[in-house]
């Protein structure tokens, strides 16, 4: 019963994996189901399967994934299949399960391998590692289920065994690039493998700096590819600190942490938990590095709480032209470049934050109008902590969330509310009366999660406006049957589900003091919907409205006065289709049409800017000179590159991106 535009994408990386000579589209759709439903039950939900798919997309392309992407991949595969969290498992836990999987891909390459293989590897020594890691060796009952799963299966599969070790001796020799695919699945790039680093200690990434500044190599720093514009890419080199991820200090007494930069925000928290403290903030989600966290600017919401850079106090910088070093408040101008500098500057190898006591927040989700959203801004702003609106286009529906620390909410407000499944009916309503050769049934959609169900409906018709009309107005009915509060530790409910594959763009832009905003943000957004439903654009929900007072950081795209108010709107197409046509025709409409619209509204003295982690090159040279002057309207792009040139003369930790919008090319070797 599983639809086949949920099942395609899986069916794709099976038949790369595992090449047969039945593989027709139809074909492998259908191994791909009775493969996915027998050989891995867990798999068998369309809501599952529809989560795992993107998930094995950097296992496609060439060579081996190196440890960078197939690490990150392969922690989010198996704490999905084994229904566990695996955020905080390290990396040495996680590398068997990865190595798994690489050899699988390699592995299916032979001629003799097929999809019984590919899942044989994945459902018996994938599951088998993950319980080991999961469990521990104590658990015999779950160690004993996956190798009796093996055992079975292990009779059939002895070629493949030898063929996994062959490809394991030769991988290094056999492949020279590695596909990096960013989590938003809109940018990817090949890198060879000698141009792609990661270290295991801070005195090999040293070295890898001073080398590659030594030659004039291309070294651009990757946190976890969690960028949906993909701006830690360089296809000519890439260092990678996947491995430098320990937590070095918890300083309860002066309230900060010290990590190194690639240890990830769920494991930093959880760490934190333990000494009864936690991060003042989350920008949506808990899987960036903590490095890249802070060199792209990102922010969470909350009128009085500045973007994450500005609780950094303290930086670790590998520099190519000055070597390793530390940089405080003392250091006035350089620091506050630095904390937002998007890797440009150096590579950072350690961050120390500010923390603040752990605590549990109390959420409160309703639904007001439109013309309720404006009159109350200033109130809410006032009276929560964190507040933002989920804006829904073509609908007189704004949909709110506030959250409050649990001992400042009166005791007559809930703390908990019973919400009924029935608040899925408009969405599964929807979509089966829009599929009535009843390839989906209401059974099959059970255990169906929000965005799982509108991913599905919106993969019906992404572009047809009235379409979305319909769409949208299944979610404001879902958001209003799911008015209610929640009570829970403030890391998991400033986490939020931000949807599948998207094209993401997200702007920000002065609106006010601390104390009251001048209502330039609700101005902004009743002319943002209003170009939606001139313009008829395919947009659907949510406009994201988020709001946080300024960063100090000299780049980072809040930065003003400290009792400033700035307000982020982000806008999203969904990718929910696996047909190539139907996402570039997506692509096209959102970079142009709607980009344009954005870009438009935030024009002129409002001088909306990026953030850094959402800025695409643009199209046109005319859009080029627009966003340069854009630039250098808001940011001190010569304070910035003249401390690119003090700290990397030879321009090695850059990108095309970085250097169109900053104004300055790439190092080019002076002939003798």
């Amino acid at each position: 019963s599983l639809d086949d535009t949920v099942l395609h994408r899986s069916a794709c990386h099976l038949q790369q994996a595992a090449p047969t000579p039945q593989n027709k589209k139809r074909s492998t759709l259908r191994n791909t189901t009775t493969m996915m439903s027998s050989k891995l039950s867990c798999f068998a939900k369309t809501s599952r399967l529809a989560r795992i798919s993107p998930l094995l997309s950097p296992h496609r392309g060439k060579g081996i994934p190196r440890r960078t992407n197939t690490l990150e991949s392969t922690r989010r595969f198996f704490q999905i299949q084994c229904q566990k969290d695996l955020s905080t498992v390290k990396n040495d836990s996680i590398r068997p399960m990865a190595t798994a999987l690489v050899i699988t891909h390699n592995g299916g390459g032979k001629e003799n391998s097929n999809l019984n293989n590919f899942v044989w590897k994945l459902g018996s020594v994938g599951l088998f590692m993950a319980s080991s890691c999961l469990y521990g060796a104590d658990n015999t009952t779950a160690l004993e289920e996956s190798a009796e799963q093996k055992e079975t299966m292990e009779t059939t599969t002895t070629e493949t065994d030898e063929n996994a070790n062959d490809v394991e001796e030769n991988a290094d020799e056999d492949d020279k690039t590695t596909e990096i695919l960013n989590w938003s699945g809109t940018h990817s790039i090949d890198v060879a493998n000698e141009d792609y680093w990661e270290p295991e200690t801070l005195q090999e990434l040293e070295d890898i700096v001073q080398k590659c500044h030594a030659k004039g190599q291309p070294l651009r720093p990757l946190g976890s590819a969690l960028s949906p514009n993909g701006i830690g890419f360089q296809p000519a080199g890439m260092v990678s600190l996947v491995n430098l991820d320990k937590i070095v200090k918890i300083d309860k007494q002066n309230m900060t942490v010290t990590v190194q930069a690639g240890a990830r925000v769920s494991h930093v928290v959880d760490a934190l938990r333990e000494h009864g403290l936690t991060l003042p903030n989350l920008a949506s989600i808990a899987e960036q590095q903590m490095g890249g966290l802070t060199q792209v600017g990102a922010h969470g919401t909350g009128a009085a709480i500045p973007p994450i850079d500005e609780f950094v106090t303290r930086i670790k910088l590998v520099t190519p032209g000055r070597g390793t070093i530390e940089l405080t408040e003392e250091d006035g101008e350089l620091f506050k470049l630095t904390r937002v500098a998007m890797g440009c500057l150096g590579v950072v190898a350690e961050v120390t934050m500010k923390v603040i006591p752990a605590h549990n927040l109390v959420e409160h989700t309703f639904v007001l109008t439109r013309s309720e959203a404006k009159e109350q801004l200033n109130t809410l702003l006032k009276e929560h902590k964190h507040m933002r609106y989920m804006w829904i286009p073509y609908e007189d529906a704004v949909v709110v969330v506030t959250n409050d620390p649990e001992e400042s909410v009166p005791l007559h407000i809930p703390r908990q509310s019973s919400l009924d499944e029935s608040r899925f009916d408009p969405m599964i309503d929807l979509l089966l009366k829009l599929t009535p050769d009843k390839s989906v049934t209401r059974e099959s959609l059970k255990g169906s999660g929000f965005g799982e169900l509108r991913d599905a409906l919106l993969a019906i018709d992404s572009l047809n406006p009235d379409h979305i009309k319909r769409v949208n107005k299944a979610e404001a009915e879902f958001w209003r049957r799911s008015e209610g509060y929640q009570t829970k530790p403030s890391d998991q409910l400033l986490q939020f589900d931000c949807g599948g594959q998207q094209w993401v763009k997200e702007v920000v832009f002065p609106c006010g003091s601390a104390s009251e905003s001048n209502m330039a943000d609700m101005e902004f957004m009743e002319r943002l919907n209003q170009g939606i439903e001139e313009q008829g654009i395919a947009a659907p929900a949510p406009l994201e409205q988020r709001w946080t007072s300024s960063s100090s950081s000299l780049m980072s795209p809040a930065n003003g006065a400290p009792d400033g108010l700035h307000s982020w709107v982000g806008v999203i197409m969904y990718l929910p289709s696996d047909v190539e046509s139907e996402r570039q025709n997506i692509t096209k409409a959102f970079k142009g049409q709607y980009c344009d619209l954005l870009q438009k509204v935030g024009g002129g003295e409002l001088n909306a800017v990026s953030h850094w982690a959402k800025q695409e090159i643009p199209g046109t040279v005319w859009d080029i000179l627009e966003l340069q002057e854009s630039m250098e309207i808001k940011y001190p792009l010569d304070k910035f590159n003249a401390a690119r040139s003090f700290l990397d003369p030879k321009n090695i930790l850059g990108n095309s991106l970085i250097n169109l919008i900053m104004g300055r090319r790439p190092w080019v070797e002076p002939k003798e």
